[in-house]
């Protein structure tokens, strides 16, 4: 149920940890690409102008395209292997309920309730996800989720810093993986595969940041 957002889900403690609040989101941002626009702006003036990208761009972005995508496939599979783990585990199972319980509890204070604003917003979602585009207050929901979710990310990776809990996650995260290629063997070279994958990306973030700040121009001298 709480799964570290910013980190890729089979990397960190996210692995096996359940349902994850990115995953809900993904249903917002859809409807937010789609409700984006101000339905009193000429589509027109709403479109932004897109910079020209070099050659040297355009490739990058394609690979970075490429790559996300081979990350994601990779991970639709191990999770359905995580899953027949658990299955076969029951006391993994035990494990990652309590890693949920002590993230809430780290999470939570007087003013925030963890689990309730974890069911706020997925109920949030639900409510944004089956209403018209047309809807004015569609727009006006999906920038309250927003708002609650980044609180939740915050407070999330906050939690994430507790050394007890790093301990319990990689505790975790280790034996599930060895749980999961009892159960699939091909598991081990999935794991292999996304680790290059995600080694990759970093690469392709970082030149991508090389190639922004070479592209900033220079501050005039006095």
């Amino acid at each position: 149920m709480f799964t570290q957002v910013k980190k890729r889900g089979f990397r960190q403690t996210a692995l096996a940890v359940g349902v994850v609040l990115g995953l809900m989101s993904g249903g917002v941002m859809a409807a937010d690409s789609a409700s984006a626009p101000d339905a009193n702006v000429p589509p027109a003036a709403a479109q932004p102008v897109m910079p020209t990208l070099s050659p040297e761009q355009m490739k990058m972005m394609t690979d970075f395209k490429q790559t996300r995508e081979a990350m994601d496939a990779l991970e639709q599979q191990l999770q359905g292997i995580e899953a027949k783990a658990y299955e076969k585990n029951p006391k993994l199972a035990k494990d990652r309920d309590g890693l949920r319980d002590a993230i809430k509890v780290a999470m939570s204070d007087k003013t925030f309730d963890a689990q309730a604003k974890y069911d706020e917003l997925k109920a949030l979602v639900t409510k944004i996800q089956a209403m018209p585009d047309s809807d004015p207050q569609k727009l006006k929901d999906i920038q309250t989720f927003r708002a609650g979710q980044q609180e939740f990310e915050q407070r999330q990776e906050k939690a994430f810093q507790d050394p007890k809990i790093q301990q319990k996650s990689e505790k975790l995260r280790t034996s599930v993986r060895a749980e999961m290629i009892k159960v699939d063997p091909k598991s081990k070279q999935l794991f292999v595969d996304l680790d290059a994958k995600e080694k990759h990306m970093r690469e392709l973030q970082q030149q991508a940041m090389q190639m922004h700040g070479a592209e900033q121009p220079m501050a005039p001298t006095k």
